[in-house]
Order: C-alpha cells, then sequence, then structure tokens
C-alpha cells in the first residue's frame, strides 16, 4: 500500500497529524534516504509555498509543519525528493487537506478501533477495505480509540524492537488514508494503558 512514484524503487507513505485552522503536521517515511521538502498550496497542480528540505533518515519519519495556512481552506500538497547526490527531483501524488472549520461549521470524521492486526483477531485484507470506506467519506479527519499495537499481551518478552516493528508495519495501512485524512490516536487498554 505505500506510494510509488515515476517507477522508483523508492516507496514512501504520508500521514497527516496535529491539524489546527492554521497548520498540520507531515509525517512521511521513505524507504531510501532522500533530500526532501513538501510543497502545498490552496489550487491543485500550483504550489505557491514550501517547506525547508530536509534529509530524511532510515526507518525514521520526516516530521514538517505545514504553516502558514488559512483557516477553513482546502489545501492540496506533494513531496518533492531525491536520492542524495542526484540531480533531478521527484514527485509524490498530490494529497488533500481541510484546516479546522469555522466555529459552527459542519464536519465530518470517522472513528476506529480495536484493529488487533497485531494478533489472530485482526485480519490484514479486512482491516484494508474497512480503510478504503473510510477514505470515500473524505473525512476531515480520523480519530482510532486504540488497540493497535498490543504492547501489553506479552509484557516480559515484547522489545522496544518488536515494537518499532509494530509501529513502521502499520504506516503502511495509515498512509494509505491519512495523507489527506488526519490522524488522531488514543491509547487503548493494550497500549499499556492499564498501568502494570
Amino acid at each position: 500500500l505505500f506510494s510509488v512514484t515515476e517507477a522508483s524503487a523508492q516507496t514512501f507513505d504520508e500521514i497527516l497529524g496535529r491539524p489546527t485552522d492554521k497548520s498540520v503536521t507531515i509525517s512521511a517515511l521513505f524507504s531510501q534516504v532522500v533530500e526532501v521538502y513538501f510543497e502545498f498550496g490552496t489550487t491543485p497542480g500550483s504550489f505557491s509555498a514550501k517547506t525547508s528540505t530536509f534529509t530524511s533518515l532510515l526507518e525514521t519519519p520526516v516530521l514538517t509543519d505545514l504553516q502558514p495556512l488559512k483557516p477553513d481552506t482546502r489545501y492540496y500538497y506533494r513531496s518533492v525528493y531525491r536520492l542524495p547526490g542526484t540531480a533531478n527531483f521527484k514527485f509524490g501524488p498530490t494529497r488533500t487537506f481541510h484546516t479546522q472549520r469555522a466555529p459552527g461549521k459542519k464536519f465530518t470524521f470517522v472513528v476506529e478501533a480495536d484493529e488487533h492486526l497485531y494478533d489472530k483477531k485482526g485480519i490484514r485484507s479486512l482491516y484494508q477495505i474497512c480503510l478504503q470506506n473510510q477514505a470515500q467519506d473524505s473525512a476531515d479527519f480520523m480519530l482510532s480509540l486504540g488497540d493497535t499495537f498490543g504492547d501489553d499481551h506479552t509484557p516480559l518478552e515484547t522489545t522496544s524492537e518488536d515494537m518499532k516493528d509494530l509501529h513502521l508495519d502499520y504506516r503502511q495501512y495509515l498512509g494509505a488514508v491519512c495523507h489527506s485524512m488526519p490522524f488522531f490516536f488514543c491509547l487503548g487498554n493494550h497500549e499499556g494503558e492499564s498501568g502494570y
């Protein structure tokens, strides 16, 4: 489910978070080290602003805020990247999001919970269908109520490396829809919320 662009072996995903009336955060994870910046604007195909350029690290998302933005406005953005030492930049697909709407104005959101992809209860193919259905709602944002990573099932055996692998694996699913629907995450009881 990663986005592949321009017949390149490079794969990446983008997940939006922390949306406000004036900014949104992009978390982009690339399969290779790249130099990357993000263009954005209010007209499809016409990007009037851009971020600084960053050099990514393997298995570490690039985080940056798109700002300043106008309240209650549809924006379009894309990643622009290249391998270090190469001349030409490549363009990711154009994505979209809407900044916080004016008070009293209607908005749409989706709620999901208990995906349990880390154990036998979770069915990856069914979750992909669920995400496709959510994407069709063109929601302003997504709320996840947790039980996503399950770090309390084997508390004495689960390592930090195990958790890192679970988090990285999950990006392919969120990246399929949350590039245009900012993501909010709440801890479930299986994310160690119990405190034991």
